[in-house]
């Protein structure tokens, strides 16, 4: 089983040598191939310097480096393009760069994604946990995922997370110029594409832990996008 890991970076360099290193020394083993691709936005941190040095020692490391900071869902579909088009893998994760996903679990979504199309690591699900979130923002995400779930009739509790695996024909079905955001609702958009499509899908439970360094990526912006995809899904077949 050949596979390959895609992740956004934006100032990361306090978190993606150790993730980088961890998906090399936990997952490398147990597949034939393990290719990573880092999609990096300029970052002023040095991130894409500490990634090219990891190249040497790894080798099966794509660096991607944009002119500019231009968002998460156009990192994600640059990512997606670069591995469809360049990297022989059977199967492709995205997650974050931050810490918040535990490279471990792809383990299991190995294991998981035998009879699905796409398996996604789900806030939701018994024995799921999120450590350093508080009530508030516990909440604000709940109705966040029943709003996109209501209004984009999508079956994935879990709609806005970013940590999820595909089968190779999963992806290639998703036409990514049909994708107007950017920004996190693009998480939205794909789910609402393979729902159209006939794709199954499967949640199992994660252990998402808050960033404990570095900055969060969502703002104003962003939110107000996630809001207007949502709704734009409203009367829609």
């Amino acid at each position: 089983m050949k596979l390959a890991v895609v992740i956004p970076t934006y100032n990361e360099k306090e978190t993606i040598q150790i993730l980088i290193e961890k998906l090399f020394s936990e997952i490398k083993p147990i597949v034939d191939e393990l290719h990573v691709v880092i999609i990096d936005d300029s970052s002023p941190d040095g991130t894409a310097n500490i990634v090219t040095d990891l190249s040497d020692k790894f080798q099966k490391i794509s660096l991607i480096e944009r002119p500019t900071k231009l968002g998460l869902g156009a990192a994600y579909k640059d990512g997606f393009n670069h591995v469809l088009e360049k990297i022989d893998s059977d199967l492709i994760v995205q997650m974050d760069a931050d810490h918040s996903h535990n490279p471990s679990e792809i383990v299991t979504m190995l294991q998981e994604i035998e009879g699905y199309d796409f398996v996604v690591a789900s806030r939701h699900m018994p024995n799921s946990s999120i450590v350093g979130w508080g009530v508030g923002r516990q909440m604000t995400h709940s109705f966040a995922g029943i709003i996109a779930r209501i209004s984009a009739r999508i079956d994935i509790k879990d709609s806005t997370s970013g940590f999820r695996m595909f089968k190779r024909e999963t992806l290639q079905s998703i036409e990514f110029d049909k994708i107007e955001s950017d920004g996190f609702a693009f998480q939205i958009e794909m789910l609402y594409q393979l729902k159209q499509k006939g794709f199954r899908g499967l949640e199992m439970p994660t252990i998402f832990v808050n960033r404990k360094s570095g900055k969060s990526k969502m703002g104003g912006t962003e939110i107000m996008q996630f809001i207007k995809t949502c709704f734009s899904y409203i009367g829609k077949k």
